[in-house]
């Protein structure tokens, strides 16, 4: 039987299996948590607005608008206990569109705990083996947040040219970055390592090789050694077609840390994964435990082109008042064990797409051209 399954059924199907085999376990999530939960920890969430509503005691509560949030906010993880798991949720987030809320299926791993670098290992090729269960021809895009992050440091910038840089950094602006650089009375030699950054990318082998060259710090030499580390692995496993490294790719300093990725596929236009390694965030929350992990936009999976279903069944029965409904529910079973998904009817509904049609005769179900 060919089920007419939509690209984000799909995935969630072949992820769910993929994640298990790796002792992932399902995890549900409340809808709801404290609205304080995100207030303290906006920066943390992809947009400033999140949904609320009182509940009948009076606490505010909100629509989540993010999962790890409340993954790690309800975590028994410690480094002697990890824990592995999956999930399936919608959050509610402002779209960019039109301004108003838009609930978004997501589905995710978190590896919490004792992150050891073979953890880490695992979780980067989960997202792979992700995107490759959904698309063999995808790409995933990999950097050492830290390495920029280090630079950055030994240069001394104040608070406000740290982040302004930072952010241009992210953007890809060099000229924001020489803006930026020329404020802070950088040297010559400085603005144009800066400068660089955001053409730190492309190919594992070149890439790394160029960051090696440009490490001024004996940290950014560990990062990228560190880095060059997973990249080996990788290519040994038989990924670095799908794989390259992007430096300039840095999250939210304040609760990410190590290892981050995204993932696309081509033909989509959007990125459809994306994760990281977020200690920090977990000893914002008193956590004392590593953390890595990644989410799927489900939605992202329905915006590329897809062949849609010629049939909404396989079959279509016939039958009447007369026969016995026993006959008729074993007819339909019969059909079914053939490898037919069957409608039993007593009359073919409007606008019915089917591929063959039976009749209820003596009992029996019968073939009739269509």
């Amino acid at each position: 039987m060919k089920y007419n399954l939509k690209p984000d059924e799909k995935a969630t199907l072949e992820l769910r299996v993929l994640y298990e085999k790796f002792g992932y376990k399902k995890y549900k999530i409340g809808k709801f948590e404290e609205y304080s939960l995100y207030a303290e920890n906006s920066d943390f969430l992809a947009g400033d607005r999140v949904l609320t509503f009182t509940d009948l005691d009076g606490r505010l509560l909100a629509m989540k608008p993010d999962v790890t949030l409340s993954v790690i906010n309800n975590t028994r993880a410690t480094r002697d206990k990890s824990e592995k798991l999956y999930y399936i949720e919608n959050v509610y987030r402002e779209s960019k569109e039109n301004h108003s809320f838009k609930e978004i299926s997501q589905m995710g791993l978190e590896y919490m705990g004792d992150v050891t670098r073979h953890s880490i290992l695992e979780v980067i090729l989960l997202a792979a083996k992700s995107l490759r269960a959904i698309d063999s021809d995808y790409l995933l895009e990999i950097s050492q947040m830290q390495y920029t992050k280090h630079l950055l440091d030994a240069l001394d910038l104040s608070e406000a040219v740290y982040l302004e840089v930072l952010n241009n950094i992210r953007m890809k602006n060099s000229t924001g970055i020489a803006e930026a650089a020329r404020r802070a009375k950088l040297d010559g030699k400085n603005t144009e390592l800066l400068c660089q950054i955001p053409f730190l990318y492309g190919e594992m082998g070149r890439t790394i090789k160029k960051a090696k060259d440009m490490a001024i710090t004996c940290e950014m030499q560990k990062d990228v050694e560190d880095l060059e580390q997973y990249c080996k692995a990788l290519k040994s496993l038989g990924y670095s077609k799908n794989v390259q490294l992007d430096l300039s790719m840095v999250n939210d300093i304040d609760y990410y840390n190590g290892m981050i990725f995204r993932g696309y596929i081509r033909g989509l236009p959007g990125c459809v994964l994306a994760g990281g390694q977020y200690d920090k965030a977990m000893r914002l929350f008193g956590k004392d435990a590593g953390a890595i992990g990644f989410a799927v936009y489900l939605d992202e999976l329905t915006k590329g082109q897809h062949e849609a279903a010629r049939y909404d069944t396989d079959a279509v029965l016939l039958y009447n008042s007369e026969d016995s409904m026993v006959e008729v529910a074993r007819a339909v079973s019969r059909l079914q064990k053939e490898g037919l998904s069957v409608r039993a009817e007593t009359a073919i509904p409007e606008c019915l797409r089917y591929r063959e049609k039976y009749v209820m005769r003596n009992g029996e179900p019968v073939k009739e051209e269509v």
